[in-house]
């Protein structure tokens, strides 16, 4: 799958219909020597699809389902674990990006805790637990930083996984359109 499959699907989003609230670094775009700046520090070097996504107008995206559509459960709510997973953040370099977003302060993060080989790109907004990350070979993986510390290998690249998670981003908004999280 080739990232044009992802520039397409946001190239169709219309938002004054769609149930999701978008944003991304529009206009605030990272420049090639920006990413570079970047796989410096980290010792890495980004694989070129997440580069191209980073550097366009999507890049730092969050994706997150709008409360009309999807209400944001309360504290103590019980639910199918699914039912929790209402959107996700691809992590960008643009300048002035807020933390949640910012793929320095997630990388610093995941390195303090002992993470050092990994550089998180994707996370899927309600799961606590798991962030997708390139290894030291560039090679995407499901790290659960949290509970067991293991890195689980995903098939295919950054736009695969990505477009994957979107896919499964809108079947989970259909289910609870038609109920199926009661």
């Amino acid at each position: 799958m080739a990232l044009e499959q992802v520039f397409d699907y946001f190239s169709k989003y219309k938002p004054d219909k769609s149930d999701y609230q978008v944003v991304s670094c529009m206009g605030n775009e990272p420049s090639e020597s920006d990413v570079s700046i970047f796989e410096k520090k980290f010792n890495i070097t980004l694989p070129q699809e997440f580069r191209d996504f980073t550097m366009s107008r999507l890049g730092g995206l969050y994706m997150n389902a709008k409360e009309e559509v999807w209400p944001q459960a309360n504290a103590y709510d019980v639910a199918p674990f699914w039912s929790f997973c209402r959107g996700i953040i691809v992590y960008g370099i643009a300048k002035e990006i807020p933390d949640y977003l910012d793929i320095y302060v997630r990388t610093e993060e995941i390195h303090e805790l002992g993470f050092k080989d990994y550089i998180p790109f994707l996370k899927i907004i309600g799961n606590g637990d798991d962030i997708f990350c390139f290894d030291k070979k560039n090679k995407v993986v499901l790290l659960n930083y949290y509970n067991t510390g293991e890195a689980y290998a995903v098939d295919g690249s950054f736009s695969d996984c990505l477009m994957k998670q979107i896919e499964e981003l809108e079947e989970r908004k259909n289910k609870i359109l038609s109920g199926e999280d009661k």
